[in-house]
This record gives structure tokens, sequence and C-alpha cells, in this order.
């Protein structure tokens, strides 16, 4: 199962005996119910059967587990089918860590340069992307947004306040809250340094 966070994803499978005796299934177990919701129908009474998983909603990371079948089959009384659910985000952040490196303060003068950097964030899903918000850990972190292509990719300005910035090293966020027309999703940015 392959598909985006917060996407319902659904996949069929198709049980059939190549035995003469009848096959029936009596119960479905499941690692991973908390994960997915399945539903078996009968297409030929005895013969085949439709297995139907669904992601439950709002599930927001990969998984993987098994759904195993209880069968009237002596030498394969069980049938073990392995689930992975692989699913990516909708929103990307390039870099997700920035690096600011050492910051000498005790320099008469800092470059400001040096306490500037840029991340793009962009939809890899859909068109229509708008960023609702932006919101540092830190009030000496100031951020600005520019458009890059409307809907699509925008260009995170991150600037350091030198005149409020702490001793010691520091390890902070941006968090960022985008929404379409579809999804909405929350990413984020790390920043890194250390201000001596």
């Amino acid at each position: 199962m392959q598909g985006y966070y917060g996407e319902k994803i659904t996949k069929k499978v198709t049980i059939t005996s190549l035995e003469e005796q009848p096959l029936k299934i009596f119960d479905i177990t499941s690692t991973i119910r908390d994960k997915i919701k399945y539903r078996l129908k009968t297409v030929k009474k005895g013969k085949e059967y439709s297995l139907e998983i669904k992601t439950r909603a709002g599930i927001k990371e990969s998984f993987h587990g098994k759904v195993a079948l209880k069968t009237n089959r002596q030498k394969q009384s069980e049938l073990q089918l392995f689930v992975t659910g692989k699913l990516k985000k909708g929103v990307k952040v390039a870099p997700q860590s920035l690096y600011f490196g050492i910051i000498d303060t005790q320099k008469g003068i800092i470059d400001t340069k040096s306490l500037t950097k840029t991340a793009i964030v962009s939809s890899v899903r859909e068109s229509g992307l708008i960023i609702e918000k932006i919101k540092p850990s830190s009030d000496w972190i100031r951020v600005e947004t520019e458009t890059n292509q409307r809907g699509e990719k925008y260009t995170i300005g991150i600037k350091l306040d030198k005149n409020k910035l702490p001793k010691g090293k520091f390890k902070e966020k941006i968090i960022i809250y985008t929404k379409n027309r579809k999804f909405s999703e929350i990413v984020d940015i790390i920043l890194e340094g250390k201000v001596i």
C-alpha cells in the first residue's frame, strides 16, 4: 500500500482455492488493526474470496504487519498476508535542517549573511499549496516567506536576531502549517548552531 499521509488507501487481494475441497475462511485477525480495516467477500462459494484492505483515517506514518485468515485446511489452517503501508509526505522541505555554525558575538561586527539561511517548501502531491502560518520556537528567529511558484513552491528566509542570540549551543525549530484543497500538513525545519 502506497500513498500520502492522511490519505485513505485501498487494496484488494483475491484468494483462490486450487483444490477440490471447498475453502472456508472462519476468522480474520491482524497485528495492525489500529492502522487498517478489512472486509472479506465471497466471490465463488468455497472457491474464491476477495479481501479488501483500507487504511484508517488519519494515518500519518508508514507501517507494516500481517493479516491472518483462519481456514478449514489441515495443511494450511492459517493464510498470512504481510501488509506494508508506505506513506509519503505531501509537502517537502529542503533542507530539513540548517546549521549556522559557530557564531562569535565577541567580535565587534557579526556578518549578517552568516545569520541568514533559506529553505524551500514545495508540494509534491498537487498544486494549490498555501502556507497558513509559520511558527519559530524562539523570538530571536525571524522568518519571511516568498512565493516562487504560486501554490507549488515557497522560499522561507530565516534570519537570527544578533541582539537576542543566547550563548551556547542551540537547537531550535520552525513549524510550518500548510494546507491544500484536500489536505493539511505540518512540516518543520531544525536550526542548529553555537553562540560564543
